[in-house]
This record gives C-alpha cells, structure tokens and sequence, in this order.
C-alpha cells in the first residue's frame, strides 16, 4: 500500500515518515518544503534515510489530486498546517488556507479516489481556553486565535466527511509537542537554545501556565496507531505525554541537564491560553497508546538532537556544560 504523508518534511510529519520507512511501508512526503535548504532539512530531519519527496502545495487541488492518482495512494496521513500562532495571526487568510481549504481539498481528492483511510493531525487549540482538566474529546470546541478556529474547522470538515461519504477518517489532536527536528521557535527548543548559550530563561508571570508537553515520537506513534486500527474511524483521540507541566517545571528540568541555566521571572502575557492536563484514556482503551516518553526522558533526546545535529547545522557555539543520560 502507498502512504501520503502531508507536510512530511516538517517537525511531526518527518517522525512519522522515519518510523513507517523503518516499518518497510511505502511512503511518499508531500510538502511545499518551505525550508528554502532542501539538503539542510534533510540533514535536520532525515539523517539516516533518503525519503521519496513531492513537492506540492495541498491548497492546489488539481496538483493534489494528480498527484493522489499517480501514485495511487491508498492512505493520507494530514500534517501540513501553518502550526505557527504568531504566523496565523499575522497571516489568517493563509492559515485559513492551509490549514482548512487544504484539508478540504485533501478530503475531497481522498473521496474522489476512495480513499482507504485518513488521518488528519488536528490540536489542542481547537479547545481555546480548557473549560475543565483534564479534558477529554467532549470538551467544547471553542477556539481562542485563529490558529485555533482553522484548526477545529479542519477537524470537523474531516469528521464531516465520515459522517457523510463514510471515509475512514481519524482525528488526532495533539497538545504542545516538542522534540528533535522542531526548527520553530516552541518553548522547549528555545529554552534549551537560552540555556545552553548561557542566556536566561524568562518565566512569563512566574512561569505558572501549564503545558501537556508531548514528546513528537509518541505521536508518532499515536498517528501510525490510529492508521492500522479500522476501530479508529469516524473517532477522534487526544494524544500526549501526561502529565502535565508548568513552564516553571521545564525549566528547573532543564537545569538537571544545563546547571548553569538561569532563570528570570516577567510580566504576564495576554496570549497565553489556560491549558494543563490532556485525558488520553480513549486513545489507552481503542488504540492501545502508551506514551513512552516523560518530560525528562524526552529532554535528554531534545538536547542531544540539538547539540549533534542541529548545532552543527547551524555552527552555533555551546556555551554551558551539559550532563545527559
């Protein structure tokens, strides 16, 4: 069978990429491959293997349907987005038509094709501000940002499309994923970024705000899960790493690894959404999930991604000493 993972050079999208290809699946990687260094991503994301890429752009139907037929796909797994909030607020008509037009057009070629299954990769921001913890699938679907509302659009188009043509469609929603091969300018990379270059961590209003941070090869797995299960249809499943941290607690983890890390508390910020813990109890029940890594095993992996590969990438100098597992 063939898989089309879209968005597959990107941070989650290249896990899952890596972990099927070492599984001996076909895959091909569709993506707009925005990184303008197409051999420098490889380096980042795909140091040991040499994946099948087209570069596409799922907001131009025509393409993606050519290309669906091409290649004769049997399976979608959706990971491209605008994952970026700062860049969605910035930009909304193009969050707008990545990440809702373009799982639109994905949906509707799968449905021309008959698709065999669909995983769409949603997010913890469809929810906006948590009404209660942990929260599970029920919880109200009342976006913050516009990141959040393309979001939790998408995730019901892609429901929708269940419920009314029966493609087997999956929802994956995910809750501030972290790991090697992220290249943005998420919380866990920078803090590790400051802290080894010797520059302070700064807590925002004491660095209280909770975070179920998710290591990106559990929802890796998670995604691969959630494609060989046919009880996953028409289901959606939160996915993460339990349990749920402060940023206050990333950082004195941190310190385990970087000693010398500062740390400075400042001001509060308005855009920080009140999150915390994520109920992954239906994901343990009809997939069989475990998440296999806690906060600290997954910052040792980060951290020596981050000092053998992307340092070198980027010759960027290490100026605090590390201790790693």
């Amino acid at each position: 069978e063939m898989i089309l993972v879209t968005g597959g050079a990107g941070f989650i999208g290249s896990h899952v990429v890596n972990k099927l290809i070492q599984e001996g699946v076909d895959v091909i990687i569709y993506d707009k491959l925005q990184h303008s260094d197409v051999k420098q991503l490889k380096e980042l994301r795909f140091p040991d293997i040499e994946p099948k890429i087209v570069s596409g752009d799922i907001t131009d139907f025509e393409h993606v349907f050519q290309t669906l037929k091409k290649y004769e796909v049997d399976k979608i797994i959706n990971t491209a987005a605008i994952t970026v909030i700062p860049t969605a607020v910035k930009n909304p008509s193009l969050a707008f038509n990545v990440n809702t037009a373009g799982t639109f057009n994905l949906l509707e070629a799968g449905r021309i094709l008959d698709i065999e299954k669909f995983v769409h990769i949603s997010s913890a921001s469809a929810y906006g501000d948590y009404q209660y913890v942990p929260v599970d699938e029920k919880h109200p679907l009342d976006a913050k940002d516009i990141y959040g509302a393309t979001k939790a659009a998408a995730d019901r188009i892609a429901m929708s499309y269940y419920r009314t043509y029966d493609i087997p469609v999956t929802v994956i929603r995910t809750t501030a994923v972290y790991g090697p091969g992220d290249l943005e300018n998420r919380v866990v990379k920078q803090f590790i970024e400051k802290a080894l270059q010797g520059i302070s961590l700064e807590l925002h209003g004491g660095g209280e705000q909770r975070r179920d941070f998710t290591y990106v090869k559990d929802v890796a797995n998670a995604i691969i899960l959630a494609l060989n299960s046919h009880k996953a249809n028409g289901e959606v499943f939160n996915i993460s790493s339990m349990p749920d941290y402060s940023i206050k607690e990333l950082a004195i983890f941190l310190k385990e690894f970087i000693p010398n890390t500062k740390i400075k508390i400042t001001g509060e910020r308005g855009i920080d959404t009140k999150k915390g813990q994520f109920d992954t109890s239906k994901a343990k029940k009809m997939l069989g999930y475990e998440s296999e890594y806690d906060l600290r095993r997954g910052l040792n992996e980060t951290i020596k991604w981050y000092l053998n590969i992307y340092s070198p990438v980027f010759g960027i100098e290490q100026k605090n000493e590390v201790i790693l597992e």
